[in-house]
């Protein structure tokens, strides 16, 4: 399937199109019967689809709830970074609420292998960049930002996803990557947000049913493990070459005498060499 996407799904893809494009064009919402996917909110612009997420908890209810923009101004990243996006690109947030804080910090690992496992179905090339990012043929294809806070209904996470579908201008500045030149077929967005949701959904699931086996699965669905990477933190770089991820997350890394060392998701980013 790499590069290309199945004859039969491209057709279906093809003539769904324009229904598509009707339904992201209506503001409306729609209801999804997945475990913790529920009410899809179609905005046709936000600044943040997390920020807005954000101002919505004030229910249990909420649970469940996505938040879509169809165009987000002010869209942000990991560690501060802006989140550029256009109207070829896929941002929407995912609201869940939990009675603790247990299994939180693992969310973003989770629902990374989760999406990635979903979006195969479009190309068997994308893999995850530890801890969270998509990534495929050397560049970026989506990112994942998880925010969290407590109010009296519990411990709420905004899960931010935001995803290069076709190709534009942004993606060419940045370098970055998009499913159609993965597929060399342009995609509705509809059509990936119901696929990375149900990976989503799944990759919860397993979290909360003890089912995650990030060593295994970051090894079968992981792009950086037993090669050089660069590890960046509050503006230092060292090199390093990354071994494996351990069942809490952490990143075991052997320097350059041979080491081993483990760092967190929320400590450093990863690179790779130029």
């Amino acid at each position: 399937m790499s590069g290309s996407l199945p004859l039969n799904y491209k057709t279906v893809i093809l003539a769904m199109q324009g229904v598509w494009y009707k339904m992201e064009n209506a503001p409306t919402s729609f209801l999804m019967g997945l475990s913790h996917v529920r009410e899809v909110q179609i905005h046709q612009s936000l600044p943040s689809t997390n920020t807005y997420a954000k101002e919505l908890l004030n229910s249990a209810n909420d649970h469940g709830t996505v938040i879509w923009a169809l165009e987000q101004t002010h869209g942000r990243g990991r560690l501060g970074r802006a989140w550029l996006s256009d109207s070829t690109s896929l941002t929407f947030s995912l609201i869940w609420r939990f009675p603790n804080y247990d299994k939180t910090a693992l969310i973003p690992l989770a629902v990374g292998l989760g999406i990635v496992q979903a979006l195969q179905i479009f190309s068997d090339e994308l893999r995850v960049k530890w801890p969270n990012d998509v990534w495929a043929k050397g560049g970026k294809v989506a990112g994942i930002l998880c925010e969290s806070c407590r109010n009296e209904q519990g411990i709420w996470v905004i899960v931010g996803i935001g995803i290069n579908v076709n190709q534009s201008a942004i993606n060419a500045s940045l370098g970055a990557v998009s499913l159609e030149e993965l597929t060399g077929c342009p995609l509705p967005r509809l059509a990936v947000l119901i696929e990375a949701l149900q990976g989503a959904d799944h990759g919860l699931n397993r979290l909360l049913n003890g089912e995650l086996d990030l060593s295994t699965d970051f090894e079968r669905y992981g792009n950086f493990l037993h090669r050089r990477i660069i590890l960046h933190s509050q503006g230092s770089l060292r090199p390093a070459i990354a071994r494996r991820v351990l069942p809490d997350g952490r990143l075991v890394v052997e320097d350059e005498a041979g080491g081993l060392a483990v760092v967190m998701p929320d400590e450093v980013s990863l690179r790779f060499p130029e």
